[in-house]
């Protein structure tokens, strides 16, 4: 029985651990100025930058230096990531995501393309937008319109994991851009314009197997 009761106390102190490490990497990237590791640029949500080369006095003297379309022309509502020297890049429906090459002009290095239902467009609310994708642990989280949760390598654009969150059939969608928590990668379900019960569901970030869901 001692033994038992130590293995799973071991295992605790294991997950544990890997938890706080997962968290204390990502507030250590968010704290760098050169990087936009979060949609707001913090947990605080302040989307405030440190940086200081832009100026009141010297905004004015900016030029482009290149250009990137994604090819969608529906709304845009999230941000993208800065992550080293990768920008990570999504789109509305089809929730493209590119990882782009900073040091080369945007050059594209991987682009996952998912493969979804085009009938869940119809039962999005407002526009087929997306609102963002999430890093941490070395992967790039996207919640995709068919409510699908994917976990992308952040190197190589590989799919990590996947899993469905909710069904498009019943009304419900995917719009909101994934939050990350220690070892816990949180989204939400949208869908009230059609009487879906709504909830927030909490995926472990390693295996994407589900920890919580919370209804409203």
């Amino acid at each position: 029985m001692r033994k038992v009761l130590l293995a799973t106390g071991l295992g605790l102190l294991a997950v544990q651990g890997f938890a706080a490490r997962a968290d204390e990497a990502l507030d250590k990237l968010a704290q760098d100025p050169k990087q936009w590791v979060m949609q707001q640029g913090d947990n605080a949500n302040t989307r405030y930058s440190k940086l200081k080369q832009i100026n009141s006095t010297n905004v004015k003297k900016l030029q482009v230096a290149w250009t990137f379309s994604t090819g969608v022309l529906r709304g845009h509502e999230g941000g993208p990531l800065v992550v080293g020297d990768t920008m990570y890049v999504h789109t509305p429906f089809p929730n493209t995501v590119y990882a782009l090459d900073l040091n080369n002009e945007g050059k594209i290095l991987w682009k996952y393309e998912p493969r979804q239902d085009p009938n869940v467009i119809p039962i999005m609310c407002c526009d087929t937008v997306n609102r963002g994708v999430a890093y941490a642990d070395g992967k790039i989280f996207l919640h995709q319109a068919d409510t699908t949760l994917v976990a992308l390598d952040a190197k190589t654009g590989k799919v990590a994991w996947s899993v469905m969150d909710g069904e498009a059939g019943k009304g419900q969608s995917g719009t909101d851009a994934p939050f990350v928590f220690k070892d816990k990668v949180l989204v939400g379900i949208s869908g009230g314009e059609f009487g879906v019960k709504g909830w927030v569901s909490a995926y472990n970030i390693k295996d994407g197997k589900l920890v919580w869901r919370a209804f409203s």
